[in-house]
């Protein structure tokens, strides 16, 4: 590798519906997939990860190796989770969140994958020493019961009623998360074979997570189907409170905040790349932005160079952008399609066009986005003075379908329910100039050099 090439970028979406099947049983009513055996759920679904990054990296340029191309590749939300909608275990010391690392550390290496960084969606786990005694307990069947009886209402009614059932469902769900019944944590999953610092400290490695602070309506079942029994569902749960006041960037690997480095070598010093991660309503609720002047404490502007936001039903929104001028925000959604078109589109106008591209239908869909800013958004209000968007061409962006996946253990459609999904290359041919100065400027001494590093 050239140590004195400039950073470039190109970023990656692999788009398929994460989310659970629906049922004919009860309209509201759905079921998590998966192998129940555990280890075999996080393997087939590492290999139908491999099977989308091999289908990416199969379309990218041979010049790569030259160029130095950091390749960010995502996937939505909710990616990783078990039968009972999350990974379930009974003690600190069997969190499954190792072996999903093993595994995706030894799948994805440094020599196969070079300058890939991969934001793998998110984990969801729940410690719970004796499910069991849990789900029959009458705090929880309490709970379920009078949800499904709400829902199994509301769909009967319409007009004034049916608005009342669906203001009752919704208050009672929130009075519910208030005094959960179980903690679960929803982390997003980063391996990158370009090692990982925090903003003051330089760690050299290759896998970090971040945590979910905003519970969701999205983010578990309503009800199981009929016959079904002793699954998570959203009346019963809540997230743990995350401390921002000192700000969202890492501390250690693994810790709850949001905020990571990349350093590469420059002849006259140290360059870098800053990445925040915002999980669905974590971005919608401007956790990021909240914290603009508090991240990263050696940056006056606060800003990051990329933004990140894996998600299942949310969008990229202008007011809640953080990353610095000629930075970039960048979403996969595992949900919704953003309308009924299809290729490559752009939306808004001067100063708020990003561009996307939907997948799937409307039943099981997903979709990518990409903005890069012009204008960064000035301090914490997510009310006022908003990042303004730069016009970004659709000519490098592609759209390559996903081929099935051959499992070692299960087929395709026990994981995920809505296609084989497709990758979405923003910058396939061409990949984006990285600025490395708060003033928007490509320095001449930033270059990669991750074959010293990986």
């Amino acid at each position: 590798m050239n140590p004195k090439s400039r950073i470039q970028i190109r970023f990656i979406a692999y788009c398929l519906f994460t989310g659970p099947e629906q049922s004919s049983d009860l309209p509201g009513a759905q079921s998590y997939l998966g192998n129940e055996n555990q280890t075999a759920d996080i393997a087939a679904r590492i290999a139908i990860l491999k099977n989308a990054v091999d289908t990416a990296k199969a379309q990218l340029p041979e010049s790569d190796a030259d160029a130095q191309v950091v390749n960010v590749f995502m996937v939505p939300e909710f990616y990783f989770h078990g039968t009972k909608g999350a990974y379930i275990f009974s003690n600190a010391e069997s969190d499954p969140l190792p072996e999903i690392f093993d595994g995706l550390l030894r799948t994805f290496n440094s020599e196969d994958y070079p300058n890939w960084t991969l934001v793998l969606g998110s984990a969801v786990t729940a410690l719970i020493a004796n499910p069991e005694k849990l789900f029959a307990s009458d705090a929880v069947q309490s709970r379920n019961a009078v949800v499904r009886t709400l829902l199994m209402e509301k769909n009967k009614a319409y007009g004034a009623t049916y608005d009342l059932l669906a203001k009752t469902l919704s208050s009672f769900i929130v009075d519910c998360q208030a005094s959960p019944n179980l903690i679960v944590r929803d982390r997003a999953i980063i391996v990158s074979t370009i090692p990982l610092d925090t903003v003051s400290e330089a760690l050299g490695v290759r896998c970090m997570s971040s945590e979910k602070y905003f519970i969701s309506g999205e983010d578990f079942i309503l009800c199981e189907p009929k016959g079904q029994k002793g699954v998570i569902t959203e009346q019963m749960v809540a997230y743990d409170h995350i401390d921002l006041s000192g700000g969202d960037f890492k501390r250690v690997a693994f810790d709850e905040f949001a905020i990571f480095r990349q350093n590469f070598s420059g002849e006259n010093g140290a360059c870098y790349l800053d990445y925040g991660v915002e999980i669905c309503l974590d971005h919608d609720d401007a956790r990021l932005r909240n914290n603009l002047g508090f991240l990263p404490p050696d940056n006056p502007k606060g800003s990051v160079h990329v933004q990140l936001i894996p998600s299942y039903g949310s969008a990229i929104l202008q007011s809640n952008v953080v990353a610095k001028k000629q930075g970039f925000v960048f979403n996969c959604d595992g949900q919704l399609r953003l309308d009924g078109s299809e290729g490559v589109q752009q939306y808004g106008g001067d100063g708020a066009q990003y561009t996307y591209i939907s997948y799937g239908s409307t039943k099981y869909g997903a979709h990518s986005q990409f903005a890069r800013v012009d204008t960064p958004a000035l301090g914490n209000n997510p009310n006022s003075n908003s990042a303004q968007y730069l016009s970004i061409p659709d000519t490098d962006i592609l759209i390559f379908d996903v081929p099935r996946p051959v499992l070692g253990e299960g087929e395709f459609e026990d994981y995920y329910c809505g296609g084989y999904g497709a990758v979405h290359i923003y910058g396939l041919n061409s990949p984006y100039l990285v600025s490395s100065s708060d003033s928007g400027q490509v320095s001449d001494e930033c270059a990669v050099n991750t074959a010293t590093k990986a």
